[in-house]
């Protein structure tokens, strides 16, 4: 597991390196879904993560249907772990383990995204910047999780016990993992078979995963960083053997 991460955080520099020579966005995507809800909606969408130069803000554009009208609050989650769900992504993610903020906010999780306002049509397609978050280096955020809440965060500024550790937003109603948008040529090159002279048998290198979308992208890149262990087909990246 440790060679499949270290392969993504290569493919990763290789990918913002091409970028900075190019001038050319790195990009990174989440495919959000949830559980049925009591009145049949459900959440589902796409949460893309731009970024144009290493370094530089990222630029996110959150396209979500099924919600219900008003706030829901959105972060960044620590694992892009799916295996049980939107409960298996942990806590918001926090490496420099401080008190939950707003995303405007001097104090707060690098995961810290705020809130999504919905109107009475259930749709959101919006983008805006974020100066924390990063698709490289210390605050990466590839390989982890976006989630979205069933209530509004109350950005560290309630009196719930809750809010400085999550803004008391509810429990989680959609999630996805955070991928690399990888050209097909990256893909071919990450997950080539290695060849040694010695060697009687092809070893291939640890997998990465994919699953196809229909908007914005063809295909993602997921880091993950534990193996599903259910069946295919089901939705969420599935590993892909050369």
């Amino acid at each position: 597991m440790m060679q499949s991460i270290a392969i993504t955080l290569a493919l990763c520099a290789t990918i913002c390196a091409a970028a900075q020579t190019r001038n050319t966005p790195i990009e990174a995507i989440a495919y959000v879904s949830g559980p049925a809800q009591a009145d049949g909606s459900q959440v589902k969408g796409n949460v893309t993560f731009t970024q144009n130069d290493c370094g530089q803000n990222v630029h996110v554009r959150v396209q979500l249907e099924g919600l219900k009208e008003g706030k829901h609050g959105f972060h960044v989650h620590e694992k892009g772990d799916l295996s049980n769900g939107c409960a298996s992504t942990g806590a918001h993610y926090n490496p420099d383990k401080v008190d939950h903020g707003g995303p405007d906010h001097e104090v707060r999780h690098v995961g810290d995204l705020g809130n999504l306002e919905v109107n009475s049509s259930g749709v959101i397609d919006i983008t805006y910047t974020d100066k924390v978050i990063s698709l490289t280096g210390n605050r990466g955020i590839i390989g982890r999780a976006v989630v979205v809440h069933e209530l509004e965060d109350d950005l560290g500024l309630g009196d719930h016990v809750d809010s400085k550790k999550t803004g008391n937003a509810g429990g989680r109603i959609g999630c996805g993992v955070i991928g690399v948008n990888g050209a097909p040529q990256q893909l071919q090159e990450a997950t080539a078979p290695i060849r040694t002279p010695s060697a009687r048998h092809v070893h291939h290198q640890p997998p990465l995963y994919y699953v196809p979308h229909e908007e914005p992208q063809d295909h993602v890149v997921y880091p993950l960083q534990r193996y599903p262990s259910y069946p295919y087909p089901y939705p969420y990246p599935h590993p892909f053997y050369l």
